[in-house]
């Protein structure tokens, strides 16, 4: 589900784009650094808008530089940060919770496995966070309640990983969480409705439970989600603005302006490709 929360690099600056994939290599490494290098197999996009976030809004120090890439094979940009550790740590606990959510779903043995090789180091975190490992699994529950009356609100199911992001993506309790609380939110919420618009040919084809179902056959539906979507994320957006953030300013905006649609446009076009197609033939 995770995994849209990335920048749209082409309308970065070179320089920021060399700081945001020193900020992705930086998150493998302190992964590798907290984990073993097994955990670089769940590195994703998401927790580094949230390293880049609490480095920026916290000032905290950065060092960049480079170092030696096995998967590239070459020297690759790296920055080392503190809010790298927590997002190293909250993405070992997504990944874990969501390749649970996959043997729930299917009881895909590549998911099990998954979990088995996780399962140590994500019950230490576990009890290092017990908010967010708390919030996880009432986020689970709910989930697969909520699926399982196969509600045909889009809202419903949204707001339960919105309530549970709020949590996980908050660090901690201060004087920002009033606006961070939120917008995580709004994020979250966003991130479960992208993932099933993305998902809803398939889900229709196998059954699935998708929340967008009721709106399958609508001549509007792309343009219905929309809608729904944009209202979404200009909430988002509206506390994300009155955050005191200068620092990767453009990044943060890049990812919550333009690199989170990357997905829907690129689901609408193959899906109208794929309509055209068919109706030629």
């Amino acid at each position: 589900m995770f995994g849209y929360l990335t920048a749209y690099q082409d309308r970065l600056s070179e320089e920021d784009r060399s700081v945001y994939q020193g900020y992705y290599c930086g998150l493998c490494r302190t992964l590798s650094e907290k984990f073993g290098k097994k955990s670089a197999l769940v590195l994703a996009y998401d927790p580094v808008f949230l390293a880049i976030l609490y480095t920026s809004l916290y000032e905290t120090a950065e060092e960049s530089g480079t170092r030696w890439c096995l998967y590239k094979g070459s020297r690759v940009p790296m920055v080392r940060a503190g809010s790298l550790s927590y997002a190293a740590d909250m993405n070992l606990l997504l990944a874990y919770y969501n390749y649970s959510d996959q043997v729930h779903d299917s009881k895909k043995k590549k998911a099990l496995r998954a979990l088995h090789f996780l399962e140590k180091e994500a019950r230490g975190t576990e009890e290092k966070y017990p908010r967010q490992a708390s919030a996880l699994r009432e986020y689970m529950k709910a989930l697969h309640d909520c699926e399982a009356r196969g509600s045909d609100n889009p809202d419903e199911a949204a707001d339960l990983t919105g309530q549970m992001c709020a949590e996980v993506f908050l660090s901690r309790e201060d004087e920002y969480a009033r606006y961070l609380r939120p917008m995580f939110f709004h994020l979250g919420k966003y991130i479960y409705l992208i993932d099933a618009f993305c998902d809803l040919p398939e889900d229709l084809q196998s059954g699935s439970y998708n929340p967008y179902r009721s709106l399958a056959e609508e001549p509007e539906r792309d343009e219905l989600i929309r809608m729904h979507l944009e209202s979404v994320m200009g909430a988002c957006t509206r506390e994300f603005e009155k955050l005191p953030i200068f620092l990767h300013r453009d990044i943060l905006r890049n990812i919550l302006y333009a690199g989170v649609w990357i997905g829907f446009r690129k689901a609408a076009e193959d899906r109208e490709k794929k309509e055209t197609e068919q109706h030629v033939l």
